[in-house]
């Protein structure tokens, strides 16, 4: 049986929570400023549009999504426009599952748990590699490849930025572990929805070549638009894999929302313009310093993943206050569990509420 999306659950939670006192807020999801878009014309509503997407996205997707990565002309690459990063995850994990008779994927923990879940229903089985914040999330490279090899991974994802930590990882070593799984015929899958969101200048100005047969990615329009509830999606992968995904993805969802990725093309550069979250982060990240909370200042994305200086404590104060997060062991088990999700993509006044009472209440 799979789960209930613990993300999900906790807005329910909250919900539940406003009814009966009247405020309840969030650490752990971003909430956004509501947005006003105007001349949107439903003339083509009952238009199924290109089976892939539209041509006009594909080629924002490259410009504002895959930005960072060369693609030769004479390279056998594709794009898929998807229904959201859930969808072209699943299409991935499916695809790939079908085609081996052993189907053992590899997760870099801590993770986004939808991963699990996606895994899971498409037939396959999780097996995990930790990285830890004392060592700044770093994947050491060798411990990983005797990983891989070890437990026969048909594929390995991983996040950057990741979710939860903000983790970016940096190219020489991405381009090392491409090599890794291409050598040991395991696909490599980098999830990349939060790329539009990179705080590390060292960071935002690298170009990787894309390379080989066995490197997939997936982004999200929706994360880096900060519209969630369209559902756009877009996956770079080899043109034979990318017919497969196609051929899955319409058999689940059809063609993507023609009226969902015409919004992006007609509006894409008012849509990009958001408040500073890089301020917003800083915000958070002074806030805890003078805590003495022990945290990765993220390269990226909209979290952090703070360590809980006494787990009980915390709990039952953010509780009785209002306040609710999601533990780190959802993000990769129980080795996280003196963690938490902290989301700081939020509006500045909901920010500052946040701290104002964990500040006073000493929930920390």
């Amino acid at each position: 049986m799979i789960r209930k999306s613990v993300t999900l659950s906790l807005q329910e939670k909250i919900d539940k929570v406003r009814v009966r006192r009247g405020y309840g807020l969030s650490l752990s999801t971003p909430t956004f400023v509501p947005k006003s878009i105007k001349n949107i014309s439903l003339k083509k509503f009952n238009i199924q549009g290109n089976l892939s997407g539209e041509k006009k996205l594909i080629n924002l997707a490259k410009k504002y999504l895959f930005y960072h990565w060369k693609v030769k002309k004479n390279n056998q690459i594709d794009l898929l426009i998807t229904s959201g990063a859930k969808a072209g995850l699943y299409c991935i994990f499916k695809v790939i599952a079908d085609k081996f008779k052993q189907k053992n994927f590899g997760v870099v923990n801590p993770n986004w748990p939808t991963y699990v879940d996606l895994i899971k229903i498409s037939g396959a089985k999780s097996f995990f590699f930790n990285t830890i914040l004392k060592n700044n999330y770093e994947i050491n490279l060798n411990s990983l490849e005797k990983f891989i090899k070890k437990k026969k991974l048909r594929i390995l994802i991983i996040s950057s930025p990741n979710n939860p930590s903000g983790k970016i990882n940096e190219s020489k070593a991405i381009e090392r572990l491409i090599n890794i799984c291409k050598k040991n015929k395991c696909y490599l899958v980098i999830d990349e929805s939060f790329s539009s969101h990179i705080f590390n200048e060292k960071i935002k100005g690298l170009c990787m070549n894309y390379q080989g047969e066995y490197l997939i990615l997936v982004n999200s329009f929706s994360k880096n638009f900060h519209l969630q509830g369209l559902r756009l999606g877009a996956i770079l992968a080899p043109k034979k894999l990318i017919e497969e995904f196609t051929n899955v993805h319409i058999a689940i969802n059809g063609a993507p929302n023609y009226l969902a990725q015409n919004l992006i093309i007609n509006n894409n550069e008012s849509l990009l313009k958001t408040e500073d979250i890089k301020k917003k982060m800083n915000l958070v990240t002074s806030f805890l310093s003078s805590k003495r909370v022990e945290y990765y200042k993220p390269d990226g994305s909209f979290y952090l993943f703070p360590k809980i200086l006494n787990t009980k404590k915390f709990r039952n104060l953010s509780n009785k206050k209002g306040l609710f997060y999601l533990n780190g062991k959802y993000f990769g088990g129980k080795i996280y569990s003196s963690h938490y999700r902290f989301c700081f993509e939020k509006k500045k006044s909901e920010l500052k509420k946040i701290i104002y009472l964990m500040n006073k209440y000493s929930i920390y």
